[in-house]
């Protein structure tokens, strides 16, 4: 027996430094959502030759529920090897099963309905920290009783990345996404307003939610009448704003909850200051992307501020006329520097800010140029922004600064 637990522990080890590669880091303290992409083997670090492997799954009657199901290697009171079968849901941080289990079954034997000895045995639940570390609690009656263990992440899914927020589950075929709500005064007395804004894409999603002409102080983001404020907005001279992105990023909260479809409201000591009322996150429409009759089709877009530069704004256009096409995009209230500017995550040139001597706004600003055929002082324009994400990145390449979803 001993000989035969060695030789599962060497396994499991194997196993755990084959995957090592692949394991994702651990996501923040920020709340999380149990995702798709905890699917996957779970050690139990401190027990032998025991782990759990966990399926995300549908649930079949609603695809938005999602359910879960375990398979639960473990030892039972006569020292031979046993398993549990849980199934259950997600809620939020954690997935609460019931455990089934079997005896009395012969090897390979024939699928019964309804048969006896499959039965169920007792509970288990999974609190999960982040993506790599976790505790299991479980209760299996009077012979086992009740207790907890730690479980740590052996292997996950190929080629996955694990954050602990909702841009785990977004389909890989889902079409970009942007949806904006005003947030108007919620009670009397109250005269300043603000705006709700979702983006999501294949790879990321992040919320906005900002404020102005309100009294200066800490106001709770409430969403989807959740019991329980997601963050909190501090507004200094006016103004404030707070950004969540999933997955995190620095400077911005873990995106952990979808706050389309539903009540948005900043709050004080009193209760509601601003609110969306009976609107909801709907689509944001992004130009005139219709000719006008004469051959010739414009599409001009404003860029949405999701950076740390509060003063900074710009203007993407695409012009089609005369069997030529034109694409700009120009930007300003940002320091001096070189921008790189990306379209569908591809880096097509750098936008240069600085003084504009024929301008007599005090901003600094950028512009880069494309046109087809190409024409002086603009580069080829050999890519079509339209229905694709553009981007202006800060200086390093790093972070997002403005952004849209062009028109199609």
């Amino acid at each position: 027996m001993r000989n035969y637990q060695m030789t599962i522990r060497i396994l499991f080890t194997l196993i755990t430094l084959t995957w090592a590669f692949f394991m994702t880091l651990p996501a923040s303290a920020a709340e999380l959502v149990v995702t798709r992409y905890f699917s996957g083997l779970w050690d139990q670090p401190k027990q032998e030759s025991q782990g759990i492997v966990l399926q995300i799954v549908n649930d079949e009657e609603d695809e938005q529920e999602k359910k879960a199901v375990a398979y639960w290697f473990t030892y039972g009171d006569n020292l031979d090897t046993a398993w549990y079968v849980g199934i259950g849901y997600v809620d939020g941080g954690n997935v609460i099963m019931t455990l089934y289990t079997a005896d009395g079954l012969e090897f390979m034997e024939e699928a019964e309905p309804g048969n006896a000895n499959v039965y169920e045995a007792g509970t288990l639940e999974l609190s999960f920290k982040n993506c790599n570390h976790g505790v299991a609690a479980y209760d299996l009656g009077e012979v086992l009783g009740t207790g907890e263990f730690e479980i740590k992440r052996l292997a996950g899914l190929y080629n996955s990345r694990c954050s602990g927020g909702i841009s785990d589950d977004t389909p890989s075929g889902a079409k970009p996404v942007m949806l904006d709500v005003d947030l108007e005064p919620a009670r009397e007395g109250i005269t300043g307003k603000g705006k709700a804004k979702f983006w999501e894409r294949v790879d990321r999603s992040d919320f906005h939610v900002s404020a102005e002409d309100i009294p200066d102080g800490t106001y709770q983001i409430m969403v989807c009448e959740l019991p329980d404020s997601v963050g909190s907005l501090l507004v200094e001279g006016g103004e404030g704003a707070t950004q969540f992105r999933s997955p995190e990023a620095e400077g911005k909260e873990l995106l952990s909850f979808d706050p389309r479809d539903c009540l948005i409201e900043l709050h004080d000591e009193t209760g509601a200051v601003l609110t969306s009322g009976e609107d909801v996150l709907a689509g944001k429409d992004n130009g005139n992307p219709g000719g006008n009759g004469s051959g010739k089709m414009e599409i001009s877009v404003d860029l949405d501020n999701i950076g740390d530069f509060p003063d900074a704004e710009g203007e993407a256009s695409y012009l089609e006329k005369n069997n030529s096409i034109e694409f700009e995009v120009w930007i300003k209230g940002l320091p001096e520097g070189s921008y790189p500017l990306r379209v569908d995550d591809t880096l097509r040139g750098q936008i240069i800010v600085a003084v504009d001597e024929d301008d007599d706004d005090d901003k600094l600003k950028g512009k880069l140029r494309f046109s087809d055929p190409q024409k002086d002082e603009r580069e080829l324009l050999d890519f079509d922004p339209r229905g694709k994400w553009v981007e202006v990145y800060d200086t390093g390449d790093v972070d997002v600064i403005l952004e849209t979803n062009f028109p199609e």
